[in-house]
């Protein structure tokens, strides 16, 4: 079988629900079938029985389900151990980021870092932290921030929590934004349906897409000429802070609208030493809140 039907298996067998697994894996239900139909003619048993109330794993699936963990454990473990002893020459982090994350925050830990372990050295991948969530659950990065909230088999450490403002050129009341010119960006799902939902629960209407563009500067940017409003998140240090009016996004209840950032990484005992080093001191210098994936 494939790793990743390994993962399936794992996974339905701590939550035996094809459409909360389809979600977590990023997959659709009818491919999450598709592949337990393979994997039981491979095997030539019935793994789980399927009824109106859901799944229930058979003794057979059950066995697969219980080995499936111990499969993905030893993989991460020996994939690890030999990352260890072809990098033990070398002290390398490969650090995944979203994008407002390596602008505004990133650099400046590194720094920090870097003067006190001066040997070490950083390789950050950039991308929107849907794909790099997907990326850690495959071990491709060491460490990740990520915006939003995700759950997978990973350790993770709050470090940051951003509220969202409605970004405008001159100041405006919230019962004017159906009127106005709404910028959209390129974000992370989870992101986009804070943002939506805060619309919808205003508005009583979903929200408009009016003008997207690919990066939130741009977005910035069309607002600084007058093209519009941005509902975003809004980083500490934030550049146009001098330059635009932000108005705080609350829900109906008062409460505001926030998203959290964490800070990821593998649940494996035996890390290298220096990932677990920059996994210590990330957690000292900036943890506010440890969670672990259900």
């Amino acid at each position: 079988m494939k790793d990743s039907d390994w993962r399936i298996l794992s996974e339905l067998h701590k939550n035996p629900n094809m459409t909360r697994v389809a979600e977590l894996l990023y997959t659709t239900q009818p491919s999450l079938t598709k592949r337990l139909q393979s994997m039981e003619e491979e095997w030539g048993v019935a793994i789980v029985n399927r009824t109106p109330k859901g799944l229930s794993f058979t003794p057979e699936g059950e066995y697969l389900g219980r080995q499936a963990d111990i499969y993905l454990q030893f993989r991460e473990e020996t994939r690890r151990e030999l990352e260890r002893m072809k990098s033990a020459g070398t002290r390398v982090i490969t650090i995944g980021s979203s994008y407002t994350y390596s602008k505004y925050d990133l650099g400046e830990l590194m720094l920090r870092y870097r003067r006190e372990h001066p040997e070490v050295q950083f390789q950050v991948v950039t991308e929107g932290s849907d794909s790099l969530f997907r990326r850690m659950l495959e071990g491709t990065e060491d460490v990740a921030f990520l915006r939003g909230d995700y759950e997978g088999s990973l350790n993770k450490v709050l470090v940051g929590r951003n509220q969202a403002y409605v970004v405008t050129r001159e100041p405006v009341l919230v019962s004017d934004l159906p009127s106005m010119t709404r910028i959209g960006y390129s974000t992370n799902r989870q992101t986009q349906q804070l943002l939506d939902g805060w619309y919808e629960e205003q508005f009583g209407q979903p929200a408009p897409a009016n003008l997207v563009v690919g990066y939130i500067d741009v977005a910035w940017q069309l607002v600084e000429k007058g093209s519009g409003y941005v509902c975003c998140f809004v980083p500490e240090h934030y550049e146009g802070r001098n330059r635009l009016f932000l108005t705080p996004m609350y829900h109906r209840d008062g409460t505001p609208v926030c998203r959290n950032t964490w800070f990821f990484y593998p649940k494996s005992k035996r890390l290298p030493e220096v990932q677990q080093d920059f996994i210590d001191y990330v957690e000292r210098e900036l943890g506010k809140q440890r969670g672990n994936d259900t």
